[in-house]
């Protein structure tokens, strides 16, 4: 079989193999960062470890009942939980309660079990809350499809400082139902904390100092995706398409057209599998394990066809010792893959 060498298929398959390189060096390539001004003013989050004296405790847990419309391309998910409040002194924190995270005060609801606070009988006052809203999840995606995410309710008052009332976790009381279930995700833990958010602001109060600190309560629910998500649906449809690019090396050299158009297909199908689970992903700016994979699928994909294209000049005269020439190369190509 002779190929010419301006056969405008050659060139089309060449064109279709630059765009390739192309597109696979854009996507591992960086950008270029621009560095931030400094920030006058920050907050910072840190565990509480001293409680001031004179500070009202007040005993906290949540109890997560659903969990749903989990959106990692919006950073959200919407929960619907318990919170309740035990504590003795003046300072009701059912009054100024705000949830840090949040994603609109309007669209969420929240019901007290009672409406006053109930005296209990070692004194203390107990009220609790059923609270249904949406909430702001910073997810990272580094680790995607085998990450691992915390789901978090953040409770803050917005009057009172440390100083005059601080949260105490209820771990023994919080958790969520038994009845949760989140697609495509396993739960592994809970867990409920006290922190410390100290802003280097007053927010111009001037009663205040210039550094400010609020009490936080602080539940997060850990979630995973199963493995076999990861195998199953994302891995093995691309593990084919691999192996069907290898495949090219498999037929005799004379089936040059075959043995091209083989590679080039796979190619462009590991650029559509990409694609499906990139839109389900948010903007962001690295590449998440899953990138990483494809990126040396890439490059394994591309070894067929730049091989296909240099052995089909090698063949072009017919003769045996440049076939054995061909099948030597394939050989060689497939043990170093």
């Amino acid at each position: 079989m002779h190929i010419a060498r301006s056969s405008p298929t050659r060139k089309l398959l060449i064109s279709v193999l630059f765009v390739a390189l192309l597109a696979l060096l854009t996507q591992l390539g960086s950008g270029v960062r621009v560095s931030a001004q400094p920030q006058t003013k920050s907050d910072t989050f840190k565990p509480l470890s001293d409680i001031p004296a004179q500070s009202q405790q007040v005993e906290t847990g949540i109890f997560v009942m659903n969990l749903y419309d989990l959106d990692i391309s919006s950073n959200t998910c919407s929960l619907d939980f318990y919170v309740w409040f035990k504590w003795k002194g003046n300072l009701d924190p059912t009054a100024n309660l705000e949830y840090f995270n949040g994603v609109s005060d309007s669209d969420t609801t929240s019901v007290p079990s009672y409406k006053k606070p109930e005296k209990l009988p070692d004194g203390r006052f107990f009220q609790a809350v059923r609270v249904e809203g949406r909430f702001v999840q910073p997810f990272a995606l580094a680790k995607y499809p085998l990450d691992q995410q915390n789901l978090t309710i953040s409770l803050e008052d917005s009057v009172s400082t440390v100083d005059q009332m601080v949260y105490v976790a209820d771990n023994k009381q919080s958790g969520y139902s038994s009845k949760i279930s989140i697609p495509g995700w396993e739960i592994q833990a809970a867990d409920v904390s006290s922190l410390v958010h100290e802003y280097t602001t007053n927010f111009g109060d001037p009663r205040l100092g210039d550094i400010t600190q609020y009490s936080i309560l602080q539940y997060s629910l850990t979630v995973s995706r199963p493995v076999s998500f990861f195998v199953w649906k994302l891995l093995l449809p691309l593990v084919i398409v691999v192996a069907a690019s290898w495949g090219a090396l498999l037929l005799k050299p004379q089936y040059v057209d075959s043995r091209i158009a083989l590679s080039v297909t796979a190619l462009l199908t590991t650029v559509f599998l990409q694609q499906s689970y990139s839109s389900t992903l948010p903007n962001i700016g690295y590449l998440v394990l899953l990138d990483k994979i494809y990126a040396l699928a890439y490059l394994l994909i591309t070894i067929s066809i730049l091989e296909a294209i240099v052995t089909a000049d090698w063949i072009k005269d017919e003769t045996p010792e440049n076939y054995a020439r061909v099948v030597r190369l394939d050989g060689s190509v497939s043990l170093l893959r």
